[in-house]
């Protein structure tokens, strides 16, 4: 699910490698990723490892498609969808780069929409958007035709301060997360036609009473960016009482083919979602690094691991975590690894990406996913410009890269797209 705060928080959402290999646990096929011993032991991340090619789509550049800020990028089969806090979301061509139109627009009459960031079910080419009306959504297909308005069907807890993070199972069946609050434990909704037909609970954390509540003092409350791998993390904690953490744009849902996978903060299970319930999958063994459910409001126990996004094609599983999430000070992030096929991991500083061996051109930190595996980046004409003027020998480099050089300061994003 891809979660927006700024107008409808009770409805959308927002240095170091080794080769270890796979266990078992005693149940079932359970693969075991064995993060604390790939933690101890560093090494580069190359885009090899992950991809067989790196391409690069430059969008076109006009009056009637200037990218504003704050860009997020999703993938269909053929499109480029580009979302931003300009209430923005424009359709750009995948091969070319060439600005198609406009989706949705912002209004009172029927078809409009609250807000323009929004998010993609893959399998249905659908965007779901707030409403006008916070308890609907408004639903257009990626060729900007106005599909419905669709009713609400769940919503948080009274007094909750958590929103729902949105997905999708399948073409026709989407899918809710809703955090735990005082009287119910953090659960999975399915939803058809606007109608929950089955909840389950996530195995994470349950009803309790240091769930925040509306009404919690500011000062707990912080928005963090350093050290979060890219990301934008709210955080309140109340030392001993309570705790919260949302992420931006990254929720705890992701998809390859036609499954889907689901990883709830503070469980280190992977697990496959079903339209009955949860299936354990993967377990990520942080070792003496895990940090427990229980010990999420106490802040000394921050050296635990955070995981905070998970992306996935047929290889590879590349994830992200914090360390001392609650410290700014000391606060870092790392990009992990795991290859499906042999069983390794490998954990490197968020910081040096990956190294793009693949184009011999800037590293990669991929921010967004498609169900077929592609991986996808935002980069900024003058992060690309200022990279040609450090490298100004590059060469060996591909045409859609050279092309690059000349780039206007003031273009649009460039999408970097890994297959």
């Amino acid at each position: 699910m891809k979660r927006h705060f700024a107008l409808y928080p009770l409805i959308f959402l927002l240095p170091i490698i080794i080769s270890c290999t796979v266990e078992e646990k005693d149940i079932g096929n359970f693969e075991r990723i064995a993060v604390e011993k790939a933690f101890k032991h560093p090494k580069p991340l190359k885009a090899s490892d992950c991809f067989e090619k790196v391409r690069y789509v430059a969008l076109e550049t006009s009056n009637n498609c200037l990218v504003g800020n704050a860009p997020r990028v999703r993938l269909t089969s053929d499109r480029i969808i580009v979302m931003t806090s300009q209430h923005q979301c424009l359709a750009f061509d995948k091969q070319t780069g060439k600005f198609l139109h406009a989706i949705g627009h912002i209004g009172n009459d029927p078809e409009a929409c609250g807000d323009l960031y929004g998010w993609l079910n893959e399998a249905s080419r659908h965007l779901y958007f707030p409403a006008p009306n916070p308890r609907q959504m408004t639903v257009y297909d990626i060729d900007n035709h106005f599909i419905r308005r669709q009713k609400v069907a769940l919503f948080p807890p009274p007094g909750s301060i958590s929103p729902l993070e949105y997905d999708y199972l399948d073409e026709n069946t989407l899918l809710a997360h809703a955090y735990a609050s005082q009287d119910t434990p953090a659960q999975i909704a399915v939803i058809r036609d606007s109608t929950v037909i089955s909840t389950f609970p996530t195995k994470g954390e349950p009803a309790n009473p240091h769930v925040p509540q509306l009404g919690i003092s500011t000062e707990y409350f912080s928005i963090e960016t350093e050290g979060t791998g890219g990301h934008k993390l709210y955080i309140i904690l109340e030392d001993d009482k309570c705790s919260s953490i949302m992420i931006d744009d990254h929720g705890p849902f992701w998809h390859l083919g036609k499954e889907t996978f689901f990883k709830e903060h503070f469980n280190d299970t992977i697990y496959k979602v079903t339209a009955n319930g949860l299936q354990p999958k993967r377990w990520l063994d942080f070792g003496t690094y895990q940090w427990p459910l229980a010990d999420r409001y106490h802040a000394e126990k921050d050296k635990g691991f955070f995981p905070v996004c998970f992306m996935e094609n047929k290889r590879i599983i590349l994830f992200r975590f914090c360390q001392y999430l609650y410290h700014s000070e000391k606060r870092k992030a790392y990009n992990a690894i795991y290859n499906k096929q042999t069983g390794t991991v490998q954990v490197a500083p968020y910081e040096e990406g990956l190294l793009n061996d693949l184009g011999n051109f800037m590293p990669l930190q991929p921010t967004a996913s498609h169900a077929n595996g592609e991986f996808a980046q935002v980069l900024q004409p003058d992060e690309i410009l200022a990279w040609f003027e450090e490298h100004p020998s590059a060469d060996r480099l591909s045409p859609d890269i050279d092309s690059l050089r000349t780039l206007d300061w003031d273009a649009n994003p460039v999408i970097a797209i890994m297959q």
